[in-house]
């Protein structure tokens, strides 16, 4: 029995083995999959290039030339029948002199009765491409838009320059709808423009009716979707309504149809395109770029981050327009109170509010009666005012399209504007619950995260890849933070530190425990249960060092999502990923690339501790001198408290410090303490040859200076010690470092001169005691930290 066991114990191990061996091998086949599939797609994007103006010779059916230049450029002139109305239009009407790129060529579409989507940056002037038709056609414009802010917005906007313009949503009154449904049918055509939501159109058979019989008498000139891109389930804001307004076109098929929207690629329009039953529209794209934007991304500090905030509105941004975006309406009414606390003209918009408390804080703000307004997305798309100076993000948007979208609202007057974002650890997990029964949802965010990660390319070149664009980074002109700080980072080998923090998830798992990223944290950093920090391997690396990380491997496959549900919320949990496996491969190895200031973040306050750790090394070496008036009973016990403290002091020191900090350190021997400590020299020693010797300096001290081109490439020592052919320390940091060791070894000489006859006749282990803390600093195996280290013992 006992051997049937152990044959099924052992077939029980080779058995696990080879699973891992098959886990490891499918990891390696995903990996190999995925660059096999990048690399297609862009041999497939090469080839389409090439061979767009060639249709192959074994099709059965000629392909359609597209909308070429020279189609364009027709459509770009001035010489139809309307022309001439257009532009007279557009000057007395709309104060205009003269067209942004596209505009003409939509207008004229649109007035030849095409089929048009049209895909332009915010604030370039979409809606002029239907408001100015409207007025030179015969009937009205139907308009669908997604948010009532908007309309509201556009409403506001043509009641200042005198053009008629109306709206059916869910705050209507009775009265106005009767007359809007009334004026429908007038062949007077009392409006120009008649916005609606496209739960209206859904949901009103009224309204059908009233189109119809509009649509009959050639009163309905033309349909505008906005925000079209909320048609697809592909698109960034998917609207349920917006799927059901294939109907109009179906309905209504002589009527043009303009959808606009800033943010689709080529899948979203494509599938707008079979929503919407259009059959062959003409798409024109505008470039994405608004030189005019700064983009920057700032880690949040959940603790000081409304004070960032409010700090950058007082100083920067003094007495001008802005948006704070927020994650939840909660933190809306929040953050708008926390502003209002620190003298800042705030408030709070969300769709909870009623319609009209809403209406009242967008009029204030436009009219400048306030300066922020704290907005979830309720407040976004189509928001037309000119001189918003900044968009700040409380927290990451769900997508690159939707930030894109929402930071647009920003400098629509040209002028410079700042559009920065606080990329919070916690935040990822937040939006990434909201986002859990999108179909591409967790996708997005993660493009997001990674737009936020980035730190060594331009923030436009991230936006470009999701929007189908080519970008050449000289274009950027130093207006994002990574182009502007340039090199400011350092490529580092994670693999060890991957493997550490992958086993405490393996182990949880292991124990049926689910952990959550913050708790992950925690316990890597030492600052879990006590049951796991018995078997956890702690870091010694910062807590933002840690989730950058943390967040890496996630956006790389080494962790995915684990969601749970409750009757009340929604749980992300980390469990491994399907690359996890190959973290027990000796060769594989990750790398990362990571901000320096992220690696070297000590501050004035760390510093000024770490000055005062060292003088207080010296004063407890001197009060440890001192001690030899104590009765020897009591002897032994006083120098173990003073050997606690020192060692605590320089635990604290080598916590602190940090290869690329500048720090001024005075280290001074009170003069009194010194003199009684000769004097009892003195009364033992009175013939000893070392009395005779010169007395140590009273002062002694010491600057640290770095040089930021020799520091280039330095990095955190725990960091560095990393194997791998990429941790380099430059030959300047080295010597830098060796510098730093003869300091702290002059200190200890300091002590050892004073303490000499007491660490050594009673306690010969105390210099070392003393001594070995600073050992343990900046461990770098290389010539020159072995030579540091020999002279440290010939101290």
């Amino acid at each position: 029995m006992a051997n049937n066991l152990d044959d099924a114990q052992v077939e029980l191990d080779s058995v696990e083995a080879e699973l891992e061996m098959v886990e490891l091998q499918i990891s390696e086949l995903l990996e190999k999959q995925t660059k096999l599939n990048s690399r297609k797609n862009k041999l497939l994007q090469t080839l389409e290039g090439a061979c767009s103006s060639a249709q192959p010779s074994g099709s059965s059916k000629p392909r359609k030339p597209s909308f070429s230049k020279q189609d364009l450029q027709h459509y770009e002139e001035s010489d139809f029948s309307w022309s001439e109305e257009v532009q007279a239009k557009l000057c007395s009407v709309f104060q205009l002199s003269k067209f942004r790129p596209l505009q003409q060529a939509a207008i004229n579409l649109s007035m030849s009765g095409k089929d048009l989507f049209l895909v332009m940056p915010t604030g370039r002037g979409k809606s002029l491409c239907y408001q100015l038709p409207a007025l030179c056609s015969k009937g009205f414009t139907l308009v669908i838009a997604p948010l009532v802010s908007l309309m509201e917005d556009q409403l506001m906007y043509l009641k200042s320059v005198n053009v008629p313009a109306v709206t059916l949503n869910a705050s209507s009154t009775k009265e106005d709808s009767k007359q809007v449904l009334a004026g429908m049918i007038d062949k007077n055509s009392p409006f120009k423009l008649l916005y609606v939501t496209p739960e209206k159109i859904a949901k009103s058979k009224l309204l059908m009716s009233k189109l119809e019989k509009a649509y009959n008498m050639g009163l309905l000139a033309r349909i505008a979707v906005d925000e079209v891109h909320c048609c697809s389930q592909w698109g960034h804001d998917f609207r349920p309504d917006y799927k059901l307004l294939g109907i109009l076109k179906r309905q209504f098929p002589k009527v043009p149809l303009v959808g606009l929207t800033a943010t689709a690629t080529s899948n979203v329009l494509k599938d707008c395109q079979k929503i919407l039953c259009v059959q062959e529209p003409i798409t024109l794209t505008a470039p994405f770029n608004r030189p005019n934007l700064y983009y920057e991304v700032r880690f949040k500090d959940n603790e000081d981050c409304v004070d960032q905030i409010s700090q950058l509105i007082r100083e920067r941004y003094k007495n001008q327009s802005g948006i704070v975006y927020v994650f939840s309406q909660k933190d809306a009414e929040a953050v708008a109170t926390d502003l209002q606390k620190r003298n800042i003209l705030a408030q709070p918009y969300h769709a909870n509010m009623e319609p009209s408390d809403k209406s009242l804080v967008h009029q204030r703000w436009s009219s400048k009666k306030i300066q922020v307004v704290v907005a979830t997305v309720a407040f976004g798309m189509g928001i037309d005012k000119a001189d918003v100076r900044f968009v700040i993000h409380h927290t990451i948007s769900k997508s690159i399209e939707n930030y894109y979208q929402e930071s647009g609202r920003a400098g629509r007057d040209d002028g410079s504007a700042d559009c920065i974002v606080f990329f919070g650890f916690a935040d990822i997990f937040r939006v990434s619950t909201m986002v859990v029964m999108e179909n591409t949802g967790q996708q997005k965010l993660q493009n997001m995260v990674a737009y936020c990660q980035n730190v060594d390319r331009c923030r436009r070149a991230m936006m470009a890849i999701h929007f189908d664009e080519v970008w050449n980074d000289d274009e950027c002109n130093q207006m994002c933070d990574v182009c502007r700080h340039g090199n400011d980072y350092i490529t580092m080998d994670i693999t060890k530190h991957a493997r550490d923090v992958v086993t405490i998830v393996e182990m949880a798992s292991s124990m049926d425990e689910k952990l959550t990223p913050l708790k992950v944290c925690d316990a890597w950093l030492g600052k879990g249960p006590a049951k796991h920090r018995k078997t956890i391997k702690v870091t010694s690396l910062s807590r933002l060092e840690v989730e950058s990380i943390i967040i890496h491997l996630l956006l790389h496959g080494y962790f995915s999502e684990d969601f749970s549900f409750t009757p009340y919320t929604t749980h992300f949990y980390l469990k491994l990923g399907r690359k996890a496996a190959l973290l027990k491969k000796d060769n594989h190895s990750i790398t990362m690339k990571m901000r320096r200031r992220v690696m070297s973040h000590a501050t004035d306050e760390t510093q000024e501790q770490v000055a005062t750790a060292l003088i207080d090394v010296s004063n407890v070496a001197i009060q440890i001198n001192n001690k030899t008036k104590i009765n020897k009973n009591h002897q032994n016990t006083e120098k173990r408290l003073a050997q606690n403290h020192i060692e605590s002091l320089a635990s604290e020191a080598s916590e602190y410090i940090k290869p690329t900090s500048v720090f001024e350190v005075h280290v001074e021997v009170n003069p009194v303490e010194e003199r009684n400590c000769e004097s009892e020299k003195e009364k033992g020693l009175k013939n000893s040859p070392e009395q005779q010797s010169s007395s140590p300096k009273r002062r002694q001290k010491h600057r640290l200076t770095q040089n930021c081109a020799a520091n280039a490439d330095q990095a955190k020592p725990d960091l560095v010690s990393a194997p791998s052919e990429l941790s380099i320390i430059s030959a300047a940091a080295v010597e830098e470092l060796h510098h730093l060791r003869s300091y702290y070894s002059k200190q200890l000489r300091q002590i050892n001169y004073i303490s000499h006859e007491h660490l050594q006749s009673s306690q010969p282990g105390m210099l070392t005691c003393m001594r070995e803390p600073f050992k343990s600093l900046f461990p770098i195996e290389d010539d020159h930290s072995q030579r540091c280290q020999e002279f440290m013992d010939s101290c």
